[in-house]
């Protein structure tokens, strides 16, 4: 009688135990996620289209949501929209990208006024081709790559000037203004402001 009533204090002991380890560590990660620093970061855009998509230098605009999650790595979440106008021969055509990625910034030298970085990103985008002779539209979703360098300029203890050139690699298939892969030029304006 008695063994079987120690046996289970002891396992509700044991989960008690588990239960409250989880929650300690819980708690420990969430109090240091709060105490890395947020910040949001809008941008525009200019995009020069690879020779295979038969565009022309366009515009965009989005925004990022990051955190610097170690003194030399900043970890970020983007959306962006891009138009640009496609020179075919046969048809006046415009293309529509809009999508997201999320980014790793890499900081090879000490924070200072200026900041220079590098940048990898993996994301994806759906392309939308609007051919105005034809009258149709032409949608597909597809996966992207970007590599990079930029800098941080600083303008207050609260506010950052950035600018950074990627190098995109776009998976668009074929039945979309193209043969296949992508390569596009990327080139974003903007500025990053710490949340409190």
């Amino acid at each position: 009688m008695i063994l079987p009533l120690i046996s289970s204090y002891g396992s509700l002991a044991m989960k008690f135990c588990h239960t409250l380890f989880l929650c300690l560590l819980t708690s420990s990660v969430w109090a240091e996620t709060r105490e890395k620093q947020l910040y949001i970061a809008p941008f525009g855009s200019y995009i020069q289209p690879g020779g295979d998509s038969h565009g022309l230098g366009g515009w965009g605009a989005g925004a990022g949501l990051g955190m610097e999650a170690f003194p030399n790595f900043n970890i970020e979440a983007r959306g962006f929209w891009q138009n640009y106008q496609n020179t075919f021969h046969c048809c006046d055509a415009e293309t529509t990208l809009a999508g997201g990625t999320l980014d790793a910034q890499w900081f090879p030298l000490e924070h200072d006024v200026a900041s220079p970085y590098l940048v990898a990103a993996l994301g994806g985008m759906n392309t939308q081709m609007i051919n105005r002779t034809l009258a149709s539209t032409q949608n597909a979703s597809s996966f992207i790559f970007e590599t990079g360098l930029g800098s941080y300029y600083q303008l207050s203890s609260l506010i950052d000037l950035r600018a950074d050139v990627r190098y995109r690699i776009n998976t668009l298939p074929s039945n979309v203004g193209s043969q296949g892969v992508l390569n596009d030029m990327v080139v974003n304006f903007g500025f990053v402001t710490k949340l409190p």
